[in-house]
């Protein structure tokens, strides 16, 4: 990611802010599928009774065999591909936790921009931006403050809502 965008957005933000900032660029971010954080025995737990259960074992055992012997060719394939990959590479950020949560509300706006994304964080407010290019004026996608503001991890960057949700965003 442009260094440049991100001191331009820094100083845009601290003095619209009034306290310093953090930036902190994603880059070129799609928007992941939701990730199940049940374990498996919870995922399958309703299904482990009576005849039900019986197929869905069956259905396993399948699964393991035609996985064994289809992974030496997908794992080919996926070094095949990654020779052959080029372009810049979009990451995906992921939600997860309620489906109600803020996450989603975040998911669902950074889906609307396809441009270079970074999270801007200051003492009392956090931000993801669209940064759009030197001398523009970056898009806010999100912002909160206060109660609304998630907290952040930067190993891996994540934002953790109260209300349970979690947005995981791509490695720098």
């Amino acid at each position: 990611m442009d260094e440049h965008l991100i001191t331009q957005a820094q100083q845009y933000f601290e003095a619209a802010w009034r306290e310093p900032v953090q930036v902190t660029g994603m880059g070129r971010v799609t928007v992941g599928s939701r990730r199940d954080r049940r374990g498996k025995r919870e995922r399958g737990a309703a299904s482990e009774n009576g005849p039900r259960g019986c197929l869905v074992e069956i259905g396993e055992f399948l699964v393991d065999v035609a996985s064994t012997i289809t992974w030496p060719f997908v794992t080919v394939w996926a070094l095949f591909r990654l020779f052959k990959r080029d372009g810049p590479k979009r990451h995906a950020a992921i939600p997860s936790g309620p489906a109600t949560g803020e996450a989603y509300r975040v998911a669902e706006a950074v889906k609307q921009h396809p441009g270079e994304i970074a999270v801007v964080r200051g003492k009392t407010q956090l931000a993801i931006v669209e940064l759009t290019g030197l001398g523009a004026q970056p898009t806010v996608v999100w912002s909160g403050r206060g109660a609304e503001r998630p907290q952040w991890s930067p190993a891996p960057a994540s934002l953790y809502w109260e209300d349970g949700s979690m947005l995981m965003l791509p490695a720098t």
